[in-house]
């Protein structure tokens, strides 16, 4: 993982676009914390692809899975419903 301050950035913005154009994501901090990402344009349109939401990504992992570790949707659906949750109160 590439980091750069702030201030590098800044400083060094061709040389950080060339190193995105090689598909490595740059994070961006300030005072030690991270604070932002840079990607390259590829790797932007992968993420904001409307075709590329999450339940998309499952199905494609779940396919991926071999037949015997793949959870059914009757599995799923025990599980969901086995679940109790949590206490919650509007009350402090």
């Amino acid at each position: 993982m590439k980091t750069s301050t702030i201030a590098e950035a800044k400083n060094n913005l061709s040389q950080l676009i060339h190193q995105l154009e090689s598909d490595e994501a740059i994070h961006l901090t300030r005072h030690g914390k991270p604070v932002a990402v840079m990607l390259s344009e590829s790797n932007y349109q992968k993420l904001t692809h409307k075709d590329n939401s999450l339940y998309q990504a499952i199905q494609q992992w779940r396919n991926q899975l071999d037949g015997d570790s793949a959870l059914t949707n009757a599995e799923l659906t025990t599980l969901r419903a086995a679940s109790q949750g949590r206490e919650f109160s509007w009350d402090e």
